[in-house]
C-alpha cells in the first residue's frame, strides 16, 4: 500500500471514530447537571432571538447548547439534533438538565427547554420575550408535550 492511501486510511478512519463520539451521550460527571442549570439560570431575563446561542440573545436550542457548553458539553445546535442526540426517558425519570421537546401546530417546529426539577423548565420561548421559568403542568406545555432526552448517560 502507497504511503498516501495509508494515510488517506487512517485519516479516514479518525474522522469516522470522532464523529461517532461527537453523537454519543457524554458520561454525567459529579456536578455536570449543576453546572448546566446554573448556567442556564444565569440566563434569565435575555432576549430571545432567533438563531441565538450567546448572551446577547438566545432561541430555544441555544439556550440548551449554551448551557451544556459551559459545563464542558458539546451539544447539538438545533433542536432535531438535540432531540436525535440522546436518548428517550420518562418524564418521572426526568432530572435536571434533561430536555423536554414540545411541538405547537401552529409553526410545526420543535420547542426545547431544560428541565430545573420540581415541574420546572427553563427556556428561550419566542420573539419579544425573554429566557423564563415555566411550571411543565400548566396546559400550554401539558397538551405540547412530546418527550424528554437524555444527552448526559
Amino acid at each position: 500500500m502507497t504511503r498516501g492511501l495509508l494515510r488517506s486510511g487512517l485519516l479516514a478512519a479518525l474522522i469516522a471514530l470522532l464523529a461517532a463520539c461527537s453523537s454519543a451521550p457524554v458520561t454525567d460527571a459529579p456536578g455536570i447537571r449543576q453546572q448546566i442549570i446554573e448556567t442556564a439560570l444565569g440566563q434569565l431575563g435575555r432576549p430571545y432571538r432567533y438563531g441565538g446561542r450567546d448572551p446577547s440573545g438566545f432561541d430555544c436550542s441555544g439556550l440548551v447548547q449554551y448551557a451544556y457548553s459551559e459545563a464542558g458539553v458539546i451539544a447539538p445546535r438545533d433542536t432535531k439534533s438535540q432531540r436525535d442526540a440522546g436518548r428517550r426517558i420518562d418524564f418521572d425519570r426526568a432530572q435536571p438538565g434533561d430536555l423536554l421537546f414540545y411541538r405547537f401546530e401552529r409553526s410545526g417546529g420543535l420547542h426545547v427547554g431544560l428541565y430545573l426539577g420540581d415541574g420546572r423548565m427553563i427556556h428561550a420561548p419566542a420573539s419579544g420575550k425573554t429566557v423564563s421559568l415555566v411550571a411543565v403542568e400548566a396546559p400550554v406545555w401539558k397538551k405540547r408535550y412530546l418527550e424528554t432526552i437524555r444527552l448526559l448517560r
